[in-house]
């Protein structure tokens, strides 16, 4: 297979997997009167999970973007120049669009979390003191 054709094959799988992980529907399971309380427990726990994973994204993606603004103030400050005038602004625009990751990661630890009912969030917050 060409490296092209396995590209695609990867990128495929990559957004299958995706998309099966993301799915929000019930989880089939067998009729009995607990059936409900463990479809609700085990939806609660995937907003929760999704919740915590967006929110440790935004961290990172905010560390990784001043850590950029950063590094093109030292660079700069190291080696004015023309090119390095390029190379820092280049810098920084990828320090903002990590920022901008990191605000999408807020939005949808944000929309994880109305998902959760509220005494479930106060559990969090005191387990996370």
């Amino acid at each position: 297979m060409n490296p092209k054709g396995m590209h695609a094959l990867t990128v495929w799988a990559f957004l299958e997997i995706l998309t099966a992980c993301t799915t929000s529907g019930p989880a089939p399971s067998i009729a009995s009167s607990s059936a409900p309380v463990i479809t609700q427990a085990a939806s609660q726990m995937r907003s929760s999970d999704r919740m915590f994973y967006w929110r440790e994204e935004a961290r990172e993606l905010h560390a990784m973007a001043s850590h950029r603004d950063r590094e093109a103030e030292v660079i700069l400050k190291k080696k004015p120049g023309p090119a390095t005038n390029e190379f820092v602004k280049q810098m920084r625009q990828f320090a903002h669009q990590l920022h901008q990751a990191a605000t999408y990661a807020d939005v949808q630890a944000k929309e994880a979390e109305r998902e959760i009912p509220p005494e479930m969030i106060q559990q969090f917050h005191s387990a996370l003191r």
